[in-house]
């Protein structure tokens, strides 16, 4: 039976995925079907009015033609119809793609205008009406669905830029203390103590660790172990400086880059760090407020000349199983 009803369920996504590829599709040939009849009907008109102008009006004498202004039209006219061609098929929104085309068909009409006034001598008043009033309203249309294309691709940029902050964060960011995790740590870290190595530099390394993790699981449930985990970060970030660079390991540990300091100084850093969670009001499972201390351990070490930075790591007790690196949360973890 229940074979059946996944079968079922299968044919059902099936079906529904092409019907959706059946509508996209109906859609991108109903839109195609449409710009074609615009422009069609737009070569159409032209050539019909031009017919009209013809037989209502007065041909100019071939000598009183002026050649170059007629071939300076007849390039507009050429270039303007392509423009508007392109607009009709352009692959932007309903309304936008409306604006442009009807704009720039406007102004194509009035170009052509122009070059039927300079072939033929015409009394109609839609004749000087089309003159006076299809380009500049054409323009004017143009310019909004111009203004709507470009305010439409800056909106498409910015959308384009958060989801590839997003995708960085995701791939460097640990998300449950929002430092970095051990990957970006060692990516950027490692070349990092190597040209202060190069330099004559000793950064310091300055690992923490939260000795009563378990014990604070145990007694407030496994969620504080997570709360646990963000007072931690947020000390660490509280008193980070623009140079340092701050990661979660794995599981209870933490590691700071120090690259202009001293042994000294990162001991102090790791007191302050200390001072901010020592003492902490934290919420039980059962709901109850219980004051209490998270302990850390801080050990810190300087880069000795032709030392890696998994090498300094495994000298000063910092580096600990990958397995349990990486991850959201998994507060009770193993080191």
């Amino acid at each position: 039976m229940s074979r059946l009803m996944m079968a079922n369920a299968s044919i059902n996504q099936e079906a529904l995925k092409s019907i959706h590829h059946s509508d996209k599709r109906t859609q991108m040939l109903s839109r195609f079907s449409l710009a074609l009849i615009t422009l069609l009907s737009t070569a159409l008109f032209a050539f019909a009015w031009a017919l009209a102008l013809f037989y209502g009006g007065a041909p100019v004498p071939l000598e009183q033609v002026d050649w170059p202004i007629v071939l300076r039209e007849l390039v507009l006219c050429l270039t303007l119809f392509t423009l508007f061609a392109t607009a009709a098929y352009l692959p932007v929104r309903k309304s936008i793609a409306e604006k442009l085309t009807i704009g720039l068909g406007l102004i194509f009409l009035g170009s052509w205008q122009e070059l039927l006034n300079q072939l033929i001598l015409s009394d109609w008043w839609l004749a000087k009406a089309f003159t006076l009033t299809l380009s500049p309203a054409g323009l004017m249309l143009a310019t909004v669905g111009l203004f709507q294309l470009g305010r439409a691709y800056r909106l498409s940029r910015l959308m384009l830029g958060s989801y590839q902050n997003i995708e960085r964060d995701l791939a460097t960011i640990d998300q449950l203390t929002q430092l970095y995790n051990r990957r970006y740590f060692f990516s950027v870290c490692g070349p990092l103590i190597e040209q202060a190595g190069a330099g004559g530099h000793r950064p310091v390394l300055l690992s923490l660790r939260i000795m009563n993790l378990t014990p604070l699981n145990r007694r407030l449930g496994f969620q504080a172990g997570d709360d646990v985990l963000i007072r931690v970060s947020k000390a660490i970030r509280r008193h980070l400086r623009p140079e340092h660079v701050a990661a979660r390991l794995g599981g209870r540990r933490f590691a700071i880059l120090l690259p202009n300091a001293s042994e000294r100084e990162a001991e102090e850093l790791a007191n302050q760090i200390r001072s901010r969670v020592e003492h902490v009001l934290m919420t039980s499972e059962e709901g109850e407020e219980v004051l209490t201390g998270i302990e850390l351990e801080a050990r810190a070490g300087e880069y000795q000349p032709g030392e890696t930075l998994d090498e300094l790591l495994t000298r000063i007790g910092s580096n600990p199983d990958p397995s349990t690196t990486d991850t959201a949360s998994g507060a009770s973890g193993a080191d």
